[in-house]
């Protein structure tokens, strides 16, 4: 019957959890809990702080099939292990759909039956054991040490494996036994209890922590038992909505989340959260995207509004993307694979956005089979590489995307209608000064402009690289075979400065040092054998017969490039660099 349900114990909500009679629907949102989190809710738990309610909805019949359902999480690792599996539930008893207390849910039952493995600092962001501490889940029965969480009153943490060698008791350095939270379910009563205590050598507040720590478990006091609503409307569409409108209001909720709950719920034939899901980690391989981009390029591709709204997300415009899925994905991919040919990677692609509009060029102009490698196409993609340097330079989206990315889309048809044409003339080179006009960020290039908004940036920054690789446009950026390279050596600043500390004259900080204008693009090989060599030597060691073609082909001024003579060399530098730039960037 439907309505609030006699509340249940977590051992009995984790036992239907591995059972699979509570599974996940489509349009749920994937777990996103910090570790932090959940320390912090089992804490709350044995202080007999009641959990907020849940909501179920109670799934038989044909609504078994109307949806996809997914289990719940058996691990977490971030970035690579996010992704719930897919459950068939075609010939599966009734069970439960969770509307709301997934994250909750997911929390107790990865601290209890599985593992959290978190990045370890400074090692590399790829899915290999050694990068990740794999953390089992313990509860501190000494706490003779104050927590390292000020907000908590029983500390719970999770703890590398390699650290405690998976013990049930572990002892840390400062003599605090740690029990293994999953080990609760190697004791079956008070007995067994004291037999681990004796055993363990626990004194007399570890044991009674211990006894609190199983009755939460297993005989879960009324306030902190799991208490639930019970959804029994048979009709799906009913459990979205009750979904929505739960989760709409919430803060730790995205609009886009919402929307892509409606999205994924009516495909029909395909499994859309899996396969949105894995074209994301596909082009994350070398980008940090999120699946709000691929809604948005939804939109982009085939809706008059390009804004995140409900009632965009249509059911016949969801079920028409479901047709057109196999070659929009195709085209993100193909699009994503040209940037990566422009050098192009995470840190150097500022705004996802500027995507949109190549890939709307390439998916209706079916250009995806040819646009990275057909030499047909090679006018193509020198006017969209030209036009993508220069939105990271210019940086037109602001604080307002969507406006922006509208009338990007005017440049190739002013008046954007659903399911008709996506061109209102012929068209066959990307429009890229068309673009610059109508989202109105075209204008003509000055000193000023140069000096306070372009030649300030520093070498990490995505706008060096969009500005030293419109300046050094014939290195080998398809295989990344180029570096960002100070021409007077980074390790030189101290000297630099200490030389004219000494002289008694005013020296640039490590801002500028470090700033476009002691920066140039090299091949790799040329930058490993250039190392930290002095400017003027390696400069007198590779100019060979031709120091002026040597000096243009770097955009280095032929000055004093000795080290004593930098502040004069970056004076020069600026100008050359101005020069240039207003050469290459104005186009009006």
């Amino acid at each position: 019957m439907a309505g609030f349900q006699p509340a249940i114990t977590i051992n009995e909500a984790m036992q239907r959890i591995k059972n699979n009679e509570y599974l996940l629907p489509a349009f749920q949102r994937e777990y996103v809990w910090k570790p932090w989190q959940i320390e912090e809710l089992f804490d709350s738990l044995m202080r007999g702080y009641p959990i907020s309610s849940m909501l179920f909805w109670q799934v038989k019949d044909e609504s078994k099939t109307a949806w996809k359902f997914y289990r719940f999480l058996e691990y977490y690792r971030e970035r690579y292990h996010t992704h719930n599996d897919y459950f068939n539930t075609s010939s599966h008893k009734d069970f439960y759909a969770v509307l709301d207390g997934q994250q909750r849910l997911t929390s107790l039952y990865l601290a209890l039956f599985g593992h959290y493995d978190i990045h370890r600092s400074h090692h590399k962001r790829e899915n290999d054991d050694k990068n990740f501490k794999i953390c089992d889940f313990y509860f501190n029965l000494t706490q003779s040490k104050k927590p390292e969480n000020e907000n908590v009153e029983y500390e719970f943490l999770w703890l590398d494996k390699v650290e405690t060698k998976e013990q049930d008791i572990y002892i840390d350095k400062y003599q605090q036994k740690w029990f293994k939270c999953k080990s609760i379910y190697n004791i079956a009563d008070i007995n067994e209890i004291m037999e681990i205590s004796e055993n363990s050598n626990l004194q007399k507040e570890e044991r009674k922590r211990l006894s609190e720590f199983h009755t939460l478990i297993f005989n879960t006091k009324d306030r902190s038992k799991i208490n639930f609503y019970l959804e029994e409307e048979k009709n799906p569409d009913k459990a979205v909505n009750i979904f929505i409108r739960i989760n709409s209001n919430g803060e730790s909720l995205d609009y886009s989340d919402i929307l892509f709950s409606i999205a994924i719920a009516n495909w029909n034939k395909i499994d859309a959260r899996t396969e949105i899901n894995n074209l994301v980690d596909k082009i994350n391989e070398n980008f940090k995207i999120s699946k709000d981009l691929i809604l948005k390029g939804f939109l982009y591709l085939f809706h008059q509004n390009i804004k995140f709204q409900i009632n965009s997300f249509d059911k016949n415009f969801i079920e028409f993307i479901e047709t057109k899925w196999e070659d929009i994905k195709n085209a993100f991919i193909e699009t994503f694979k040209l940037l990566r040919s422009f050098g192009f990677e995470a840190k150097t692609l500022s705004s996802n956005n500027a995507v949109l509009p190549i890939l709307y060029f390439i998916y209706h102009k079916n250009l995806t089979n040819n646009i990275v490698e057909s030499v047909g196409c090679q006018e193509n993609r020198e006017l969209i590489k030209k036009w993508l340097l220069r939105v990271i330079i210019f940086k037109p989206f602001g604080g307002s995307g969507d406006t922006v990315l509208t009338n990007m889309r005017k440049a190739f048809i002013k008046e954007f209608k659903q399911n008709e044409v996506f061109f209102d003339r012929e068209i066959e080179l990307f429009p890229l000064q068309e673009i610059e006009k109508e989202a109105k960020y075209n204008q003509k290039i000055d000193d000023d402009f140069l000096k306070d908004n372009v030649l300030v940036h520093r070498k990490s920054s995505s706008e060096a690289f969009a500005v030293l690789a419109l300046l050094y446009p014939n290195l080998d950026y398809k295989n990344n075979d180029f570096d960002k390279d100070h021409l007077h050596p980074e390790s030189a600043y101290v000297k630099y400065e200490k030389i004219y500390k000494e002289k008694n004259e005013g020296y640039w900080n490590f801002q500028v040092y470090d700033s476009l204008l002691n920066l140039q693009m090299l091949d790799k090989n040329e930058n490993k054998s250039k190392k930290d060599k002095p400017l003027k030597q390696w400069v007198d060691e590779n100019c060979k017969d031709d120091r002026k073609a040597f000096l243009e082909k770097h955009l280095i001024p032929d000055v004093d490039l000795s080290l004593e003579n930098f502040n004069e060399f970056l004076e020069a530098r600026e100008r050359l660099m101005i020069d240039k730039l207003k050469e290459k960037l104005n186009l009006y």
